[in-house]
């Protein structure tokens, strides 16, 4: 069996209002890659393209890079071999790991049907069937802040992650806020989205020690390794790597500087899943737990996210789906239901989800 042919299409998928430290957004923006076979089995990838602010890369420059640069190296080769597609991949691009997300969930997609198998089998086997969630709120009014903390409640999700901002005096009451709002019917973690300093983020965790925080994540730039240690030594809370963890070399650097207790893996960050479970495994080995992390994903990527934590051995934590609190459309045919703060992963073959050829049309870009 052989690849045949690429395609890609952009589409924009409009959400609820949106903000962290970075821009705010109306909508999840990604690219939809099919991957065809001379068999006529296809593979059905998405590659996030919501926020050129973190990553670099645009539903444009993902688009273009796909059909002019990738697919003419792939057209030929056989799907099954995935890492040495991803090897060829990146022996031709740097970096762009948007775009290599995109292919890599094609392929796994596309492998699984080919076996009649779900993807979880390919990642080693499934851990559990259903997948406790935790979604983001975004950076607004303490006020408006602790109603929506209240809107996802009433989804059923029980763990809620708060966007911090550079006013760390305004987050203090932000947090505050919504642990008033929410009393102790959620667990609550701390996003800073790295745009606090060492100092301030001590202060500001001892100011909120009575909300009793689940976790904090990253709250200083990705190069800062030894402002995280001296952070969490001085916390009495987990600290988590986000902007820090790209690779699974990043994982030995944090573990080395005792900079972080849990990695949070964002599959648009690690290319994908293939590299995903690499940076998992290294996490393992060196004491570490894992979370699958959200980009607000809004399809394939976001049932791939669900398959990446159903695989994961050590899953003490929520993974985050703030995307299902927020997405106003659903370009898949299946349903993705909260019940009693989890999500049930799709058993079918490949990622055991259809695509919706009528919602996509309503909101393809081209």
């Amino acid at each position: 069996m052989k690849i045949s042919k690429i395609e890609v299409i952009p589409f924009s998928v409009p959400i609820k209002k949106f903000a962290d430290a970075y821009t705010g957004f109306s909508a999840s923006n990604a690219v939809l890659v099919k991957i065809h076979t001379d068999a006529g089995i296809v593979g059905i990838g998405e590659a996030c393209a919501w926020e050129p602010e973190f990553y670099g890369e645009t539903i444009e420059s993902v688009s273009s890079t796909i059909e002019k640069y990738i697919a003419p190296k792939l057209i030929g080769e056989n799907p099954l071999n995935i890492h040495k597609i991803m090897a060829i991949i990146d022996a031709n691009l740097a970096k762009v790991t948007c775009v290599k997300e995109g292919i890599d969930l094609a392929l796994h997609d596309l492998v699984g049907r080919i076996h009649n198998t779900p993807v979880y089998n390919l990642l080693g086997g499934c851990f559990r069937e259903n997948i406790p969630v935790a979604s983001e709120i975004g950076i607004d009014t303490p006020q408006a802040m602790g109603d929506n903390a209240l809107r996802i409640l009433d989804l059923g999700i029980q763990v809620i992650k708060i966007k911090g901002s550079d006013d760390m005096q305004q987050d203090i009451r932000r947090i505050k806020a919504v642990r008033e709002a929410v009393g102790d019917r959620a667990e609550l973690r701390l996003d800073p989205n790295a745009a606090w300093t060492t100092i301030g983020a001590i202060k500001v965790m001892k100011a909120v020690e009575d909300c009793h925080l689940q976790l904090l994540e990253q709250p200083v730039p990705s190069w800062d390794l030894d402002g995280m240690a001296h952070i969490r030594s001085k916390i009495g809370i987990p600290l988590m790597a986000d902007e820090s963890i790209w690779t699974p070399q990043d994982v030995i650097n944090i573990a080395r500087k005792g900079a972080a207790d849990i990695i949070n893996i964002k599959i648009a960050k690690s290319c994908g899943l293939a590299l995903a479970k690499k940076i998992e495994a290294v996490a393992e080995a060196c004491g570490l737990i894992c979370i699958a992390g959200t980009e607000i994903e809004p399809g394939f990527s976001l049932i791939a996210k669900l398959h990446l934590a159903a695989s994961m051995k050590i899953h003490p934590l929520a993974s985050e789906f703030t995307e299902l609190s927020l997405l106003e459309e659903n370009i898949l045919t299946h349903e993705v239901k909260i019940v009693d703060g989890c999500v049930k992963v799709p058993d079918g073959p490949g990622f055991g989800v259809e695509l919706n050829e009528t919602i996509l049309e309503k909101v393809r870009l081209s």
